[in-house]
C-alpha cells in the first residue's frame, strides 16, 4: 500500500506552499493577484469571486487517477441504465418509475434521432476520504466548473507564490476547455456530421457563469471551429435549409452543433409542451444538428438513478464490474414514496418509517432540481421540520440518501490583512466526456452544502508531485 507516503507528500506540499505564502507580503500579492485575475475575466458570480481561499487543491497522480477512474466505471454503469428509459419491457418499466419522468420528459425522450451521444459531457458530485471515493449526485446537463477549472488555473499560473513553488514541485492542471471543445466536435462526427462543417452555437439564456461561454467560443473559433452564444429564442429551424441564427445584420448564421446550457427544466418552464415544436427540437428530432447534451441526458440527470444504482432489482440489469462500482461508490438512495424498500443492512422494511427513524442519517433532496436547492440534511433539522419534509415529498419525487462522511481540509485565507487558516468542507467532482474521466473539479464551503449558487467557492485543482533533485 503505498496510502501513507502519498498522504505524506501531499502534507509537505501543502505545508511548503503554507510556508511560502506566509514570507513578507506574499499572501496580501496573491490575494490582490487572484482578485484582479478574476474579475477581469469575469470569474465573479453574484459579484463575488469564484474562489477566494489562497491555495489550490493539490492531489498527487495516483490520487487524481483514481478519483476519475471511480468515475468513469460509475458513468458507465449510470448510462446503461438510464438507456432502458428509453426501451420497452419490464426493465424499460422499472427504470422509468425509478426516474419518476413527467409526461412531458417522456415525449422529448421519444423524439431522439438514432444517432449521436446520450449524455457528452456530465460530471458527478462526490467526496473522497481516506479510504472511500463516495458519489451523491450525477450531474449531465452539460455542468458549469469544467472550463472555469481551466480560468483559474491559468490565473494561478501567474501568481508569483506558485513560481516560487513550481521550482520545489511539479505542478500541473487538466486543460478543460480544451476538452469540452474536441467533445462538441467529436459528437458533431459521431453525430453525422450534419451540415458538413461544426457551426457551434452555445445555448441558455442570460447566465451567472457567462465567461465559461464566451472562453469556449474563443477556444473553438481559434481552432476554426465558427461559434456563437445566444438564447433558445434566437434559434430558427427551416426544413431543408437546417438550424440556424441570424447575426445584427440579419445574415443567417449555420448552427450544426448546440452545446445546450439551459437546463430542460428551463425549457419546459418557458415553452411546455410545446417545447417539441421548438426549432431545437425539431433540428434534433431531423439529425439536422447535434445536440450537447441531448433532451436524453435529462433521464440520467434525475437523482434517483442513484437510487437505481442501489437497488438490488437493478443489479441484474448491469455487468458485475458496474455493479460492483455501484455498490462501492454510490451512498444508498431510494426515492420516496409509501411502501417496502432494502435497507442498508439488506433486511426490508418500511421506507417512510425508516426515513422518519433515521433523520440523523438521511439527506432529503428533490429529485429533480440543481444548485442545492431543496436540499435537507436531517441532522441538522429538527424531528418536526422533518416529518413535514417527508411529507411534503410524497407528493413530490423526491429521494433519501444516506449521509457520507464530507472531508475538511485546511485553506488560507486573507481577512481584514490578516492570513490565517480556515476549515472547508471539500468535494471531489470529476467530470466526463462520454465515460473518459480526464479530471475533477473541486468546491469548498463551510457549510454542509457545497454549492456554489449556494454560497460555496471554487479551488482549482492541481497534480503536484516533488522534483527529482
Amino acid at each position: 500500500m503505498t496510502t501513507a507516503p502519498v498522504a505524506g507528500t501531499l502534507d509537505a506540499a501543502v505545508h511548503r506552499f503554507h510556508e511560502l505564502l506566509g514570507q513578507e507580503d506574499s499572501a496580501r500579492a496573491t490575494h490582490h493577484r487572484l482578485r484582479d485575475g478574476q474579475r477581469a475575466a469575469g470569474l465573479t458570480p453574484g459579484g463575488r469571486l469564484l474562489s477566494h481561499v489562497l491555495r489550490p487543491r493539490f492531489m498527487s497522480d495516483t490520487e487524481h487517477a483514481r478519483v476519475c477512474a471511480d468515475g468513469a466505471r460509475l458513468t458507465d454503469a449510470i448510462h446503461r441504465l438510464a438507456a432502458h428509459a428509453l426501451r420497452t419491457g419490464a426493465a424499460g418499466d422499472l427504470v422509468r418509475q425509478h426516474l419518476a419522468l413527467t409526461p412531458e420528459e417522456t415525449a422529448l425522450a421519444g423524439t431522439a434521432p438514432l444517432t449521436g451521444p446520450f449524455t457528452q459531457e456530465s460530471r458527478l458530485d462526490g467526496f473522497r476520504t481516506a479510504d472511500r471515493t463516495a458519489f451523491v449526485e450525477y450531474n449531465s446537463h452539460s455542468p458549469v466548473g469544467i472550463v472555469s477549472q481551466d480560468l483559474l488555473c491559468d490565473i494561478w499560473a501567474g501568481v508569483p507564490v506558485m513560481e516560487t513553488f513550481r521550482r520545489e514541485y511539479r505542478v500541473e492542471a487538466v486543460p478543460g476547455c480544451r476538452w469540452t471543445a474536441d467533445s462538441l466536435v467529436s459528437a458533431w462526427r459521431t453525430g453525422g456530421a450534419p451540415g458538413g462543417e461544426p457551426h457551434v452555437a452555445v445555448v441558455d439564456w442570460e447566465s451567472g457563469f457567462a465567461w465559461e461561454f464566451e472562453a469556449l467560443r474563443a477556444e473553438l473559433q481559434g481552432r476554426g471551429v465558427p461559434a456563437v452564444v445566444c438564447s433558445p429564442d434566437d434559434l430558427h429551424y427551416e426544413t431543408g435549409r437546417g438550424l440556424y441564427t441570424r447575426d445584427p445584420d440579419g445574415r443567417r448564421r449555420p448552427i450544426t452543433v448546440v452545446h445546450r446550457r439551459v437546463l430542460l427544466n428551463d425549457l419546459l418552464s418557458r415553452y411546455g409542451h410545446t417545447l417539441t415544436d421548438h426549432p431545437l427540437t425539431r433540428a434534433w428530432a431531423a439529425g439536422a444538428c447535434v445536440m450537447v447534451n441531448p433532451y436524453t441526458s435529462h433521464l440520467a440527470h434525475k437523482k434517483s438513478v442513484l437510487a437505481l444504482l442501489t437497488d438490488p432489482r437493478a443489479g441484474d440489469l448491469l455487468p458485475e464490474p458496474e455493479a460492483a462500482a455501484a455498490r462501492e461508490l454510490v451512498p444508498w438512495t431510494r426515492l420516496v414514496r409509501a411502501g417496502t424498500t432494502t435497507c442498508p443492512d439488506g433486511h426490508r422494511t418500511d421506507l417512510m418509517t425508516l426515513a422518519r427513524d433515521r433523520r440523523d442519517r438521511l439527506v432529503l433532496k428533490p429529485n429533480d432540481d440543481y444548485g442545492g436547492r431543496g436540499v435537507l440534511f436531517g441532522w441538522e433539522t429538527t424531528d418536526r421540520e422533518w416529518q413535514a419534509a417527508l411529507g411534503r415529498a410524497l407528493l413530490s419525487p423526491h429521494v433519501v440518501q444516506e449521509r457520507v462522511t464530507i472531508p475538511t481540509a485546511s485553506y488560507p485565507v486573507l481577512v481584514r490583512g490578516r492570513l490565517r487558516a480556515e476549515e472547508y468542507a471539500e468535494s471531489t467532482d470529476p467530470f466526463l466526456f462520454g465515460a473518459d474521466s480526464p479530471g475533477c473539479i473541486s468546491r469548498l464551503s463551510r457549510t454542509s452544502l457545497l454549492n456554489v449558487s449556494a454560497g460555496g467557492c471554487v479551488a482549482a485543482v492541481f497534480r503536484v508531485a516533488p522534483r527529482t533533485p
